[in-house]
């Protein structure tokens, strides 16, 4: 796929048809926290804080405003574009299975900081800053907790959603080959 996207703190979204050889702005400035995109690049969302979120399913040319404003921190994608997740600082964990149409609330309050999400979207994996791991083999629908309490700060998940990497603030790089359980 040649279809990149990218957001930038206070700026546009910006997207590519070329992978990454020129650019067009879309949308317009917010302060952008992320965004994720089906692997085909034709589903895309897009996250900002104080704000809504945002899905396109023409690789950015459009863009439409869902859920409500919160202090969003980070999204991620099945990919396909269909099962979603995204999180909000002091908020709840939010899934979608619909390419962003409706959104549920999950899990408690926390200070989310990062989700990953495995290419089918069953297994989800959510961060919260001075808080744990948080995993979900079901689309989101439940949660388990992992690991210690760490200032958590970045997540990242292979495509079956078995290998996963966690990074705290001031600490080290995590590493999990079981889907988080250890």
């Amino acid at each position: 796929c040649t279809r990149l996207v990218a957001v930038a703190r206070g700026d546009w979204i910006y997207t590519s048809t070329d992978s990454g050889v020129t650019w067009t702005a879309r949308d317009s400035a917010r302060n952008w926290t992320a965004v994720a995109s089906s692997s085909d690049g034709a589903k895309l969302v897009a996250v900002a804080s104080s704000d809504q979120i945002y899905t396109s399913t023409d690789s950015g040319v459009t863009w439409t405003a869902r859920d409500s404003g919160r202090n969003w921190t980070a999204v991620a994608s099945s990919s396909d574009g269909t099962n979603l997740v995204a999180v909000a600082s002091i908020d709840q964990i939010y899934t979608s299975m619909d390419s962003g149409v409706t959104w549920t609330a999950r899990d408690s309050n926390r200070r989310w900081t990062a989700v990953a999400s495995s290419s089918d979207g069953a297994k989800l994996v959510a961060v919260a800053s001075s808080d744990q791991i948080y995993t979900s083999t079901d689309s989101g629908v439940t949660w388990t907790p992992h690991d210690s309490t760490r200032r958590w700060t970045a997540m990242a998940s292979s495509s079956d959603g078995t290998k996963l990497a966690a990074v705290a603030n001031n600490d080290q790089l995590y590493i999990s080959t079981d889907s988080g359980v250890t």
